[in-house]
């Protein structure tokens, strides 16, 4: 999903045409054309590619879902829900600050606000948020979330607290409201780790396993009402108190959540404004093709879109457990036709062009460009074809059919089509396999899957190489359970060299340092030939007339739904 150190991190995230204006020198004139705050009341309807696969906040796992979690589960800190440079700043959330450290960043000390409550009135305690992490550990979760495996000390062989499990020693109640971390190394930005929902409380006496993914009980402004197979409905929740939260707007009463993907009617609905569309805002889908230039165009429809470049990026996942041979994934990276790809998705709009997985809003970003695709983005299919050549007169021939994971959506399956044409070219049979998009993740978080390459986007957790590289290539996260949905190392990457300069970047204390070790690793992976960076992708997202608050939040790639309410 998700992803780093946020600290600093440039930013680009405006609804178009709603810019902030500065207090001073606004004329009366400017005042009267200045659109009209939300305000509170109504019902806000949000339309999804597909479904939230997961609700329980341990389990999220993708940027829609940590958005929607957002509404009706608070962590210890979260990121400030304001358009620029603020979005990437963190702030206490159920706690009064973000964190004390001590002991050389090893420790971490927190403390819990008065009249924090969960959705039945009752007070949310230590002993909720030490239980949340703990069943992050249990196998019958699946979870995929890296952070509290990798960072909190004493967890080899704990499996979590279900079924008579111990406590996990590292996470400590030094009274109902303070809550204390140690660490297995010093970690400098464990006040943005800990704002990631796999670090949310949870009462023990809520908690219903497997089915708490149906219905989480809340402690946001808002709770879950209703789901069907195909929307969810989310109501206030009245023991949420304002003053306790500086982050969640609340505007709406209701807030509705469709799943619809047929994206041109989508966008049309949504351009033409009427009825119900006028209340509604696509959350995770750009404008269709189709309608961009129209949009871009128009100024009226230009200023009702919410849009903005982040530190995300767009790939394909090269399974090095099917394709081993490094030469044939070279071969997969030198065809890979990036303008045709970018051209059926919308243009520029879409993305810039990507050579590295670090995107360059990232202070950890090093710019350097393996296989010559910048200059060359319809590829290099002669190098790709003396590749396959070479391996085919030394007696290991390539694959000549490989097989896609896709989401099963309409849009995706048209990028798609670019690819199997791309690859036909240099004599390689693309099979697409299209995946029920409410599961998608969890069956590609399958190891065991049977996929060549595989479709998939991250959005940095917070701004650092830290929330990029150890959760997408780290080898010692892939799971080994069978049946396993949580591994994000589609690749599935398993090298002792970047495995141990994983652990050296982390333990480094100086961030410069550690930026600079982060993008040198994005390299010496890119020469594993390990995934196909295609574009650092932007946003564009059309809203209707009625609704306000619209901007691209950098934690999601996403309009912050904390911030939106209507007029």
């Amino acid at each position: 999903m998700l992803f780093d150190a946020r600290h600093g991190r440039a930013l680009v995230a405006t609804l178009a045409g709603l810019a902030l204006l500065a207090a001073a020198g606004c004329s009366d004139a400017d005042a009267q054309h200045r659109p009209k705050p939300p305000r509170t009341g109504g019902t806000l309807r949000v339309v999804v590619a597909a479904k939230p696969a997961h609700l329980d906040p341990q389990r999220v796992a993708t940027a829609t879902e940590a958005n929607v979690n957002r509404l009706v589960s608070r962590t210890l800190t979260t990121f400030k829900s304001e358009p620029g440079a603020a979005s990437s700043e963190i702030v206490g959330d159920l706690a009064t600050d973000a964190g004390r450290p001590s002991e050389g960043n090893r420790v971490w000390d927190f403390q819990l606000k008065d009249g924090v409550r969960w959705e039945d009135g009752t007070p949310i305690t230590c002993a909720d948020v030490k239980y949340g992490v703990e069943r992050s550990f249990s196998e019958l979760l699946s979870v995929s979330q890296p952070y509290t495996k990798t960072y909190l000390s004493g967890t080899d062989g704990y499996a979590g607290p279900f079924d008579g499990g111990k406590e996990l020693s590292s996470v400590q109640c030094v009274d109902t409201k303070n809550i204390r971390f140690v660490l297995n190394q010093p970690i400098g930005d464990f006040g943005y780790t800990v704002a990631m929902s796999v670090f949310a409380p949870v009462p023990l006496k809520q908690d219903t396993r497997a089915d708490y993914d149906k219905r989480p009980f809340s402690n946001g402004p808002y709770k879950l009402q209703e789901v069907t197979d195909q929307q969810l409905v989310y109501v206030r929740n009245p023991y949420w108190d304002r003053r306790t939260d500086s982050v969640r707007k609340a505007y709406p009463d209701k807030i509705i959540i469709a799943a619809d993907d047929d994206l041109p009617t989508v966008t049309s609905d949504l351009i033409t404004s009427e009825g119900d569309a006028a209340d509604t805002i696509d959350l995770d889908k750009n404008i269709a093709p189709n309608f961009v230039q129209q949009v871009i165009n128009d100024p009226d429809l230009s200023a009702r879109a919410v849009q903005g470049s982040y530190g995300g990026i767009r790939y394909l996942a090269i399974n090095t457990k099917r394709i081993p041979d490094l030469a044939c994934r070279q071969a997969l990276i030198y065809a890979f036709d990036k303008r045709k790809f970018r051209a059926a998705a919308g243009g520029s709009v879409y993305g810039d062009y990507a050579t590295t997985m670090i995107a360059p809003q990232l202070k950890a970003h090093k710019n350097f460009d393996v296989y010559d695709s910048a200059n060359n983005v319809e590829g290099k299919p002669d190098v790709a074809l003396k590749l396959l050549d070479d391996r085919q007169k030394q007696g290991k021939p390539c694959p000549a059919t490989l097989t896609l994971s896709i989401p099963d959506q309409k849009d995706i399956r048209r990028l798609a089509t670019t690819m199997v044409e791309t690859y036909q070219q240099i004599g390689v049979q693309l099979q697409v396999n299209g995946i029920d998009p409410e599961t998608y993740f969890d069956v590609i978080g399958d190891p065991a899957n049977a996929n060549d390459l595989l479709w998939a986007g991250w959005i940095p957790d917070w701004a650092n190489g830290s929330a990029v590289i150890p959760p997408l290539f780290d080898g010692r996260l892939i799971p080994t359970q069978p049946g396993a949905t949580n591994n994000q190392n589609y690749a599935l990457l398993n090298a002792p060299d970047i495995n141990d300069a994983i652990s050296a970047a982390l333990a480094e204390s100086v961030p410069e340092r550690q930026y600079r070790l982060w993008g040198e690793l994005d390299e010496k992976i890119q020469r594993q030939a390990v995934t196909i960076p295609i574009v650092y992708m932007k946003a564009l997202r059309m809203a209707g007339t009625n609704v306000r608050g619209g901007f691209i939040h950098p934690q999601f790639g996403q309009p912050d739904l904390c911030a939106l309410g209507l007029v």
